[in-house]
Formats: structure tokens, sequence, C-alpha cells
């Protein structure tokens, strides 16, 4: 159910595994140290989920069948930002 779209919850309301999955953890940009640490976290990638890796500064998103910098190859974190007007 990856790219469900923005959800807005409600206060008492009990999060299903799926809600978790779909709307927390696909839609969240999560960090990781370096590559080791989220190929051992993300063992099953959706397609357009994002991770940033703090040893290399890279902002990433996955594509369907790898991971590519976002903004370009060889591109950081702080450059990427600038491209999106941040």
């Amino acid at each position: 159910m990856a790219g469900a779209g923005y959800r807005t919850f409600t206060a008492g309301e009990v999060l299903t595994a799926d809600n978790v999955q779909t709307y927390l953890m696909d839609q969240a940009i999560t960090v990781f140290a370096n590559e080791a640490a989220a190929t051992a976290v993300i063992t099953s990638p959706t397609e357009g989920q994002f991770r940033f890796l703090k040893d290399t500064d890279a902002f990433q998103y996955y594509t369907g069948a790898s991971w590519a910098n976002a903004g370009g190859s060889d591109i950081g974190f702080e450059q990427t930002f600038l491209l999106m007007g941040a």
C-alpha cells in the first residue's frame, strides 16, 4: 500500500500494523549511520521510499530497483535542499 497518500489520524484511534507500515514507515525519512546499517533495517524497500546516510550525507530514494541519490548522482544532503528551494 505504499504511496497511499497523506492521512490524518484522530485522537484515540487504534493504529493497525498496515497503517504503521503504510503511513508512518514508508512515508518517513529514516536516518542511518551508513549503507550497511540501512540495508540491515530496510530489507524490502518500496518505490519512492527515502533514507538519509550520515557517513556520506546522502539523501536517497528507492527507484523500485535500487537506491539513487536525490537530485542526481554524487549530491549530498545540503545540495539537495538547495535544489529543492529550501
